[in-house]
């Protein structure tokens, strides 16, 4: 196949920035990364002025795009489709995202996933379930009628991908620890999320089976002062990660500053929860018989309450930067912070052997190009 490179006046490659370099790959994966001046002709090469390249973004939450959600269309089609959507804002990698629906339909889920990575669809990851092990008294957009803690017998009637993360949100307080146990022992990613769980029942021993904590600060019992909740505990457990929706509507900057501050590095990390109407030009969708609209760039439900986001993580890592976070924490936010919390030892970061995966960014850190195992779009 030979040599392939992008070059910029700037690449970050998840630890340092290079100077007018280029980024080599062969096939499937990164060879080097040198000076422009040192490419030779035999290189097939792409230079991207006013331009910065970072390593690929990853979003673990995305539940729609290009006019498709995944629970609407649970196939591998689908799932392509949603991935092609977010490529256009600078996501290399997602993980489709499953609202809590039924066994079912959970099981087309996990066979399209399967189906998927069989397919080599580009920029598919795994499959993240979001329910429907909920708790209903934090249930968002999601059909609470849908809802219930699941037993190790309820977990073994599916059959899990063999190929590909696994990513699920759970109410951890209202399911059996054997059950956590289960989940763990097959690799899952686990992650607390859509919970009204008090301090005290997110025990040591529950919180020795959670990874991270879904969408911080939104669908979850609030950091008050007699009561830490799960906001709380999850700015106090610092081997667990916190995803955040930085669309500067889930989530005031100030208080995504703070959580930032309260956090080891590396455990925050931007997701964009995104729907449909991303990279499509209908400005709503049907969720379980009832129409979400864009209002005011805001995803409402017929009640008004948020549903989901508008948003795709190029615009989500520019707004992090805007609030004062400095450029390179943003990107490993979108990147680095993301593989690291799903075990992808060969993503985010641009290094020898990895996987040949990048975004190209504007001066306005609008993307202009991404890099998916070795194919440029």
């Amino acid at each position: 196949m030979g040599l392939k490179a992008i070059s910029a006046p700037r690449i970050f490659d998840g630890n340092q920035n290079h100077t007018d370099a280029a980024l080599v790959w062969d096939e499937e994966h990164i060879h080097t990364i040198i000076p422009i001046s040192e490419l030779t002709d035999d290189i097939e090469h792409q230079h991207f002025a006013d331009a910065l390249i970072a390593p690929g973004f990853i979003d673990i939450q995305v539940n729609g795009g290009g006019g498709v959600m995944f629970n609407n269309t649970i196939t591998p089609q689908g799932i392509d489709t949603i991935c092609s959507a977010h490529r256009k804002h600078g996501t290399a990698y997602l993980l489709p995202t499953l609202i809590s629906s039924t066994p079912e339909n959970i099981q087309l889920a996990l066979n399209a996933t399967e189906q998927g990575m069989s397919d080599q669809i580009a920029g598919l990851l795994g499959v993240h379930l979001e329910g429907p092990w909920l708790n209903k008294d934090k249930k968002g957009a999601h059909d609470p009628n849908l809802f219930y803690a699941p037993s190790v017998e309820d977990l073994n009637q599916f059959t899990w991908p063999s190929q590909g993360k696994v990513l699920v949100t759970a109410a951890v307080e209202n399911i059996e620890p054997s059950a956590l146990n289960w989940m763990k022992a097959q690799n899952f990613t686990l992650s607390c999320g859509h919970s009204n769980a008090k301090a005290s029942q997110l025990t040591e021993e529950k919180l020795s089976y959670v990874d991270g904590f879904t969408h911080l600060f939104n669908a979850m019992s609030p950091f008050e002062g007699r009561e830490p909740g799960v906001v709380g505990t999850a700015l106090n457990t610092d081997s667990a990660w916190c995803s955040i929706i930085t669309d500067n509507i889930h989530v005031h900057p100030q208080s995504f500053l703070l959580a930032h501050k309260a956090k080891p590095q590396g455990k925050m990390l931007i997701v964009t929860d995104a729907m449909a109407t991303v990279g499509s030009e209908k400005g709503y969708f049907e969720l379980d018989g009832e129409v979400i609209r864009v209002v005011d760039n805001k995803l409402v439900n017929s009640r008004g309450s948020l549903a989901g986001a508008h948003i795709g993580m190029d615009e989500s890592v520019a707004n992090v930067i805007e609030w004062g976070i400095s450029e390179d924490e943003a990107l490993k936010m979108a990147s680095t912070y993301p593989a690291q919390a799903l075990q992808c030892e060969k993503l985010g970061e641009l290094k020898s052997g990895f996987r040949a995966s990048a975004t190209v960014l504007d001066q306005d850190y609008r993307s202009q190009a991404v890099l998916v195992d070795g194919k440029l779009y």
